[in-house]
């Protein structure tokens, strides 16, 4: 059975969201965050140390959006992939990779200016740059809701909404966006009001 260890809010919501919108049979471990004892097969599944982490049999994986194109492939065919057949191929691709590579990798050095640096360090240029890029890429979001999509690629909900989806979510709860445009926050509040994210982010 497909194994995800999992603590919310890490990048692991995105990858139970997707196997409850999907309905793949899965066991969730739970992962303390910080030092201490790990649960048994994390450090294998995961050399890094780091949310999410699956094994699948002998596959074990650690990139929350790879692990959904994988999971979307193997447990697939689903909606929530978008065919190359498909007109709106090329805009899934997109916002699948951006909820990740544009809105949240580069947010990694806010979270650990702001948790781990010393005091003295905490407010530097790179947490203003990090703020003031994020803030800005949003705007790509809030452009393509406001072009008259509901979603972000297909006119349905696919994988796309849980990458940017939890994207958004995530640069509220470190406040590192502030303010949303009003397009921005309702499909936020739209896309986690899917019983599959709150079983997720429970």
């Amino acid at each position: 059975m497909l194994k995800i260890y999992h603590t919310p809010p890490s990048r692991s919501v995105r990858v139970v969201w997707l196997a409850e919108e999907m309905r793949i049979p899965y066991e969730a471990v739970a992962v303390p965050f910080g030092p201490g004892e790990k649960p048994a097969g994390f450090v294998e599944a995961s050399p890094l140390g780091a949310l999410p982490a699956i094994t699948d049999g002998e596959v074990s994986m650690i990139e929350s959006v790879a692990i959904m194109q994988y999971l979307m492939a193997k447990y697939g065919p689903t909606e929530l992939a978008v065919a190359p057949s498909e007109k709106d191929f090329a805009n899934y691709l997109q916002y699948l990779e951006f909820g990740e590579s544009g809105l949240c990798a580069i947010g990694n050095a806010f979270v650990a200016t702001r948790f781990q640096a010393p005091e003295d360090a905490k407010k530097n240029w790179t947490l203003d740059y990090v703020v003031s890029a994020i803030n800005k890429r949003m705007k790509l979001v809030q452009a393509r809701l406001e072009a008259g999509n509901e979603y972000m690629a297909a006119g349905r909900f696919t994988g796309a909404d849980i990458s940017v989806g939890w994207a958004i979510g995530i640069a509220k709860y470190f406040g590192i966006v502030t303010e949303f445009a009003p397009s921005v926050q309702a499909y936020h509040e739209r896309v986690t009001a899917r019983p599959a994210y709150k079983k997720a982010a429970g």
